[in-house]
């Protein structure tokens, strides 16, 4: 087993975690989150600010794996139609539900933190700009690369239409995104 492999296992375990902690919390604010009481968007503001931030915390540095990425999503599916008592057979999507709650969709979200963070990284002098210059020398494993973090950033920036001296001023970069 060499580093991707147990870089790829602990950013699995990471998402796992993250998951099981989310849902620990949702389960927690169940009472509240499902109160007929209260509007959809106020539901959709606690849900945002108290169990789907503690499912994306520090996931602006994870290099996914698409079935990493799925996990969330379908975690994140599942606590919407459970807020919304929307069952899979009514056949609603999650971009109404998510748009009924008035948040975000996961892709969004991460992608807007990662751009953040990138922000930080490239603005940075110390240590993180070292060792972001630093390369492994190993030997070519046979097969498709594994997916690094540099790319999916330059996959982000290509999908917003960033030019790469906008990281370089905070309040541009936030109006940005």
């Amino acid at each position: 087993m060499g580093f991707d492999d147990f870089n790829l296992i602990s950013l699995y375990l990471a998402a796992v975690t993250r998951c099981k902690y989310a849902w620990g919390k949702f389960c927690q604010l169940l009472p509240l989150l499902t109160n007929r009481h209260l509007p959809l968007l106020t539901r959709g503001r606690v849900y945002s600010t108290c169990v789907r931030s503690m499912m994306l915390h520090a996931s602006e540095t994870w290099a996914v794996a698409s079935d990493t990425l799925n996990r969330l999503r379908h975690n994140v599916c599942a606590m919407i139609r459970w807020i919304c008592n929307v069952k899979a057979k009514d056949e609603v999507s999650s971009d109404a539900l998510l748009a009924k709650l008035g948040i975000q969709d996961v892709d969004v979200l991460r992608r807007t933190s990662r751009m953040r963070w990138l922000g930080h990284v490239e603005r940075s002098t110390g240590w993180i700009a070292r060792v972001r210059k630093f390369e492994v020398v190993a030997q070519k494993r046979p097969g498709k690369p594994k997916k690094t973090w540099e790319e999916v950033a330059k996959n982000d920036r290509a999908k917003l239409d960033l030019d790469y001296t906008v990281a370089q001023n905070r309040s541009e970069l936030r109006g940005c995104l």
